[in-house]
């Protein structure tokens, strides 16, 4: 960095002092959310200059102002209450204008050169971090190789990225946090002042490069990459400047034997140790061992990100080909990290005495990718198998499959479920109402979650030797008609076989409605649709006359006449809310602390045009609601595609302040209701904006599927990511 560049930086520094330290001795007035003045203004803007987001400096002590306020004091040892009483104001001003040390107690550096960029104001900028400080930060990291985006003062992935090789590269803990001995080392490193003279470069044919190299890059700068490798022992291939596996494979090597971040990109960082006097060659032939299994070459490509359900790439390849040759996996080596690949990586985490989860990180690669690596057992003893083994012909999916999927996965699973016997339709490649039913009666046969739902969780029992049949004594075939003179009452709470025959002859007909005997919700919800569609008594109780008409041979399928006619115009009459109006509005933060009993929800649902009313029925992770009225019912059966669905719908919702956010739901009634005459037994889950860690922590698999929804439609409104993680 030139001299007039830091010059530049410490005036733009300068530039966001706002306030004198002799303010620090007057003490202050205490600033707490919802306040309006002057006096907040001043705030927002020294927390803005330190990095801290606030949403503006308004004026107005709102949700993001408290946000930040609460992430300074815990930053700096405070009580974390929100609040800016006195001992934050003077701290936070403190560092504001300079005179403060940093969070950490570490203070200003004694040198003044190491002092130039960030003016002594170490404090910690971490994810979601914006301001001067951010972009000073971005710019050094691009001056010294490390970053390579844009300098926009947000503190991002790619930035956090960048922080994790800089702290790698320099021995420091690589946490993605930008604190006080990170900071310092910059400023060392840009100073000149790193404690050690910086190796002579060696002479390098046609120059060091200046550009970052990655897969696919070509020219001469590659072989002159490729060269120095070669001369340290690491690449073995032909010096042809093009930068592909062999390169990658070599350069990881380089890095992980120099201390550098291993990714296998050649930059600016890991030139200045390439083209020095003190780079390591590579490790000298070490005394041989007996090993079970070949060593690799020198041809892998060894990957640095974890990887698990659903990645896919070079990488996922070169784990696949690994495990090939040790006998785990049989599959195709296509890159694509799905279920038999799972498989492959837990019987080899197991055969070796690691985790086995399945999920392929670094401890798996040490192992993995080490001539101590122990193969698959021989031959397995064998063990008798309820059901046949599923042959390498099967195409086992690797995404989940739901409700109006098709293709040919959904193919694979009926044919494995017709195996089984628990599919009896056509192999058609469509996921309808029979493929629903069969995998729902699939998963509770063999202990899973039994929602028809099928994920990596059911291939993985569906598609192994272990996975149960259909019970030998199949559900009587719908079409036989009983004998009507054992027709009962069947209602909600009922138990049997009687129940199971009702279930299978409403699923062959096109209801949704689980197989398993039991006289659910659900179940109440199937036949209320049976009887509305077939002219009866809608009372969800199948009686004599109710199963008579289910099993006459001309019972009629779900339509829309299942949910009552609309009245004209209804769920039509609202207008969808500007998109400036829409704001993202965090669930635990700014949208359950104002709710109160029987709080409602105008619902607008932007696919079809449709609105239609919720009431709360209780709140913890997310809102449980029901549908006020009937036609509030029958608005949302309408927008669902007339169906009761587990899939959620991403929609807009006007909240009893009047505020309007983004919320995602299903219309799948579930357990308890208090509403009367709705025509909706049970619940339905409205979910909200919410940390995608928490969500993953606390509600790993629908939970996260409705934040994931959230944000598909936060984005494309607005061409942004949410920056909760």
């Amino acid at each position: 960095m030139t001299k007039r560049r830091i010059l530049r930086l410490i005036a733009s520094v300068a530039a966001l002092v706002l306030f004198a330290s002799s303010a620090l001795a007057a003490g202050y007035t205490t600033l707490r959310y919802r306040d309006e003045s002057e006096a907040v203004r001043q705030m927002q803007q020294a927390l803005i200059s330190l990095g801290y987001s606030t949403g503006g400096a308004d004026g107005k002590f709102g949700p993001a102002t408290e946000k930040a306020v609460r992430q300074f004091q815990q930053n700096n040892g405070l009580k974390v209450d929100g609040v800016a009483g006195n001992a934050t104001l003077t701290r936070l001003y403190a560092l504001a204008d300079g005179s403060g040390s940093s969070s950490s107690g570490s203070g200003s550096s004694s040198s003044g050169s190491s002092q130039s960029l960030f003016g002594g104001n170490y404090t910690k900028l971490v994810y979601g971090s914006q301001g001067s400080r951010v972009k000073l930060l971005q710019q050094a990291l691009t001056d010294l190789g490390f970053f390579t985006g844009t300098v926009d003062g947000r503190f991002g992935t790619a930035t956090q990225t960048a922080v994790v090789a800089f702290q790698q590269a320099n021995a420091l803990t690589a946490d993605g946090k930008a604190g006080p001995i990170t900071l310092q080392k910059i400023e060392q490193l840009l100073a000149g002042d790193t404690g050690s003279p910086t190796p002579a470069p060696t002479s390098a044919p046609g120059g060091i490069p200046t550009r970052t190299l990655r897969k696919g890059s070509q020219g001469e700068d590659v072989k002159t990459v490729q060269t120095r490798l070669k001369e340290l022992g690491y690449y073995t291939g032909t010096v042809d400047g093009k930068y592909g596996t062999g390169t990658i494979a070599a350069v990881t090597a380089f890095q992980t034997q120099n201390g550098l971040s291993a990714d296998g990109v050649a930059g600016s960082g890991t030139y200045r140790v390439l083209f020095s006097s003190s780079a390591k060659p590579v490790v000298s032939t070490p005394t041989a061992t007996p090993s079970p299994t070949p060593s690799p070459t020198p041809g892998y490509y060894i990957p640095t990100r974890t990887l698990r359900d659903g990645d896919s790439g070079e990488d996922v390849k070169s784990v696949q080909t690994r495990l090939k040759e040790l006998g785990y996996y049989t599959g195709t080596v296509d890159g694509k990290y799905g279920t038999g690949t799972i498989a492959a990586v837990t019987a080899f985490q197991t055969q070796n005495g690691l985790s086995a989860d399945g999920v392929a990180g670094s401890g798996t690669y040490r192992v993995l990718f080490s001539s101590s690596a122990k193969p698959a057992a021989s031959t397995p003893t064998a063990t008798p198998s309820p059901t046949p083994s599923p042959t390498p012909a099967y195409n086992v999916p690797t995404r989940t499959l739901r409700s109006g999927d098709s293709g040919e996965d959904v193919k694979s699973v009926q044919t494995r479920l017709k195996e089984l016997g628990y599919y009896t339709g056509t192999v058609d490649g469509k996921y309808g109402t029979g493929t629903i039913a069969a995998v729902t009666a699939f998963q509770s046969q063999n202990g899973l979650s039994a929602d028809g739902v099928a994920g990596s969780g059911t291939y993985r029992v569906l598609f192994s030797d272990s996975a149960r049949p259909a019970p030998s004594s199949p559900t009587p075939a719908p079409t036989a008609t009983p004998d009507p003179s054992t027709f009962t009452n069947l209602k909600k709470g009922s138990t049997g076989e009687a129940v199971q025959r009702l279930q299978a002859a409403l699923a062959n007909l096109g209801y949704t409605v689980n197989t398993d005997g039991s006289y659910t919700n659900a179940t109440v919800t199937a036949v209320k649709q049976f009887q509305q569609s077939n002219g009866l008594s809608t009372d969800g109780i199948a009686g004599p006359n109710t199963q008579k008409v289910l099993y006459s041979g001309s019972a009629k399928g779900p339509s829309e006449s299942a949910m009552p006619d609309l009245p004209a115009g209804a769920g039509t009459s609202v207008t969808p809310p500007p998109k400036s109006e829409i704001q993202l509005l965090h669930w635990f933060n700014d949208i359950k602390p104002t709710l109160k009993s029987k709080a409602k929800f105008l619902v607008y649902d932007p696919a079809t045009g449709l609105s239609w009313t919720l009431q709360l029925l209780s709140a913890g992770r997310h809102a449980d609601s029901e549908p006020l009225t009937a036609t509030d019912t029958a608005v949302m059966f309408k927008a669902f595609g007339n169906q009761n669905t587990w899939n959620q719908k991403a929609v807009y919702v006007r909240l009893p302040d009047g505020r309007w956010t983004i919320g995602s739901t299903h219309d799948m009634p579930h357990l308890s209701g208090n509403i009367k005459n709705n025509n909706f037994d049970g619940h339905l889950c409205l979910h909200f904006l919410r940390d995608m860690s928490e969500a993953e922590k606390n509600d790993p698999n629908y939970g996260v599927a409705n934040q994931k929804t959230i944000r598909q439609l936060w984005k494309s409104l607005t061409g942004q990511d949410i920056a909760y993680k």
